[in-house]
């Protein structure tokens, strides 16, 4: 079913513009700001840094459930941790991404719990993981009701 981005609960992964990644938020002191992290980009973005999208409150997605997992291969620790990785520290688990805003680009790490965008995680960290999007229920893109695409 087709809901409005404010409707999901951030850390689920949805469908967005035939995309799968996760909905993520950032909490403000009077608002909360919706954004799609990409998991799943097409062939001609693959060369491109994954980069959070803004969502507007009422952005149609598809909560995809517990259709879809990361599973996780342990990388050894190194730094810099590359765009893409996913950091376990005393805090929780992130992957870290870009953000756009203002025209400069900058690191942002996503709690896979809650969804939350954070800054600055890449302190006191235990594990660094590459990951695969793995479906492991029924695949949104292969049903008939769609969103708009990119296009």
């Amino acid at each position: 079913m087709i809901v409005a981005a404010e409707t999901v609960t951030g850390g689920h992964f949805v469908l967005y513009r035939d995309m799968i990644g996760l909905k993520a938020v950032r909490h403000g002191k009077d608002h909360v700001n919706h954004y799609f992290v990409p998991l799943d980009a097409p062939v001609n973005q693959l060369n491109q840094p994954m980069t959070v999208v803004y969502l507007d409150n009422a952005a149609k997605v598809r909560d995809c459930h517990n259709n879809f997992d990361l599973n996780l291969e342990p990388l050894v620790r190194c730094t810099p941790i590359a765009v893409g990785d996913i950091l376990v520290n005393l805090t929780g688990t992130y992957i870290k991404a870009c953000e756009k805003t203002k025209g400069i680009i900058s690191f942002v790490y996503i709690d896979l719990e809650n969804g939350e965008l954070r800054r600055r995680q890449e302190r006191q960290i235990s594990a660094v993981y590459r990951w695969i999007l793995t479906c492991t229920g029924i695949d949104p893109r292969q049903q008939s009701e769609s969103i708009p695409s990119l296009a």
